[in-house]
């Protein structure tokens, strides 16, 4: 019995020292990993030291930047009216939108994008506005090669935290690739404006209302610019930036952008634009410098749209559920002063318009989408779409009926994509081209149809 107890001792007593080693070795473990870790420690706290030194050198201020680029081919064909027809078999362009944005505190954006447009070879293509008023389409229209600023504003936000949030902002705004015609455009999110009406570089100033109809995703926008300006830089009376021209006066207008309901699905908008002193033509101005008699002041121009927009047609159908449908609607009226004409009359003019399209999964790539657009506008149908980024012109500003087909593909995620695009207007009145002053009928040499077939490859980062 006494060996039984001895036995038992001994092997305690081996128990207990091979428990003491291995504690001894898993504190030596220990002491070493968090040796370690006040290394890894002191390392960061370090590398945040340099961070924060540079912040202080920068004031915190840091402008991220963003680039989207983008090569296009397209082909060109115009029927005309007793004349030959016009083509250009291709055209190749250069787009670069350089764009930035930085937030130095919690409720303080500014928003800036330089645009370089060209064509291969091109060098300062001529105008066809009467006025020369380059600012409505400075970016959107190919040109040269030198950089113009598309958009430059500021966007201050407050009551941030009350039911009603307020912004307030001004500055040059980019209202192209509005509401509906970012789809046709390969653009993810639309800009602000209803494209339907609305698709033009504006300087102006804003001020919008969230949740101000209590339905979800509703706002109110309220914003108030000028489109023309009768200054002269270099006045030769003495008086620089003004001028003692009585014929053309100041274009300002005012816009309603409306969100009345958006829950992700369905999305419902609406615009109301109001210019004042428009564009038309006084007869007793014709000269050799102005056959037309175009002038501004001539009346004013009422324009509006209500827009639907559905994301997802039956989450039951893969196909449908990554399907797009949008349907809207929009009228144009003019009202000329006595002594002036707009539209070639002298009497109000109003003008409608009809745009749907679908857009639906391709069913041969993973990400790819077909889209067709169809749009019908009226006799006396005039909208803001001077910036449409469509070589043939405005399809939306078409007098008649236009047809249109797309395909967007990625091909390397969202960075890297194409489009090949086709566009047939028929025009059974005048072109969008002369469409603020001009007599909508056809006359000889007038484009009764444009054709415009696109292949782009983009760029985006």
């Amino acid at each position: 019995m006494k060996k039984v107890f001895l036995s038992l001792a001994v092997i305690s007593g081996l128990t207990m020292n091979a428990f003491a080693d291995d504690i001894s070795d898993m504190k030596a473990q220990i002491e070493a990993l968090m040796l370690k870790i006040d290394k890894l420690e002191k390392k960061q706290k370090s590398q945040t030291r340099s961070i924060s030194k540079i912040k202080k050198q920068t004031s915190n201020d840091n402008i991220k930047w963003d680039i989207d680029f983008r090569t296009a081919y397209d082909g060109l064909k115009y029927n005309r009216k007793n004349a030959k027809d016009v083509t250009n078999s291709a055209v190749f362009t250069n787009r670069l939108w350089l764009g930035m944005a930085a937030s130095p505190v919690d409720g303080l954006v500014f928003r800036g994008q330089m645009a370089v447009y060209s064509t291969w070879g091109g060098n300062d293509l001529p105008s066809t506005d009467p006025f020369q008023n380059v600012n409505w389409r400075a970016s959107s229209k190919p040109d040269d090669v030198t950089f113009k600023l598309r958009q430059a504003y500021f966007i201050y936000t407050f009551n941030k935290d009350t039911e009603h949030p307020i912004s307030i902002s001004a500055g040059r705004r980019a209202a192209s690739d509005g509401f509906l015609a970012n789809h046709r455009e390969g653009t993810k999110n639309p800009g602000s404006p209803l494209a339907h009406i609305t698709n033009m570089e504006v300087d102006a100033a804003m001020l919008k209302v969230d949740n101000l109809f209590g339905l979800e995703g509703s706002y109110v926008k309220f914003v108030a610019g000028r489109s023309y300006d009768n200054i002269n830089q270099t006045s030769y009376y003495g008086t620089p930036y003004t001028s003692v021209d009585a014929v053309d006066t100041d274009v300002n207008f005012f816009v309603m952008p409306i969100s009345i309901y958006n829950d992700g699905q369905f999305d419902l908008m609406a615009q109301y634009t109001y210019i004042n002193d428009f564009m038309g033509a006084n007869t007793n101005l014709i000269s050799a410098m102005n056959p037309a008699g175009a002038v501004t002041g001539a009346g004013d121009k009422h324009m509006g749209a209500v827009s639907l927009e559905v994301n997802g047609l039956n989450e039951d159908n893969d196909f449908l559920d990554d399907s797009t449908f949008f349907i809207s609607g929009a009228f144009t009226t003019s009202v000329p002063k006595s002594g002036y004409t707009m539209l070639g009359s002298d009497k109000t003019k109003t003008g409608y318009s009809f745009w749907t399209g679908f857009i639906m999964p391709d069913l041969i790539t993973d990400n790819g989408h077909l889209g067709f657009e169809y749009n019908y506008g009226s006799k006396y149908w005039a909208p803001m779409t001077w910036a449409e980024d469509t070589l043939s012109g405005s399809k939306i500003a078409t007098r008649g009926n236009a047809y249109e087909v797309y395909w967007n593909l990625p091909i390397i995620n969202k960075y890297f994509s194409t489009q090949i695009r086709y566009t047939y207007m028929d025009y059974k009145y005048k072109s969008n081209i002369e469409q603020f002053w001009a007599d909508p009928e056809l006359q000889d040499g007038d484009a009764t149809s444009a054709q415009d077939l696109r292949i782009f490859l983009r760029y985006t980062y």
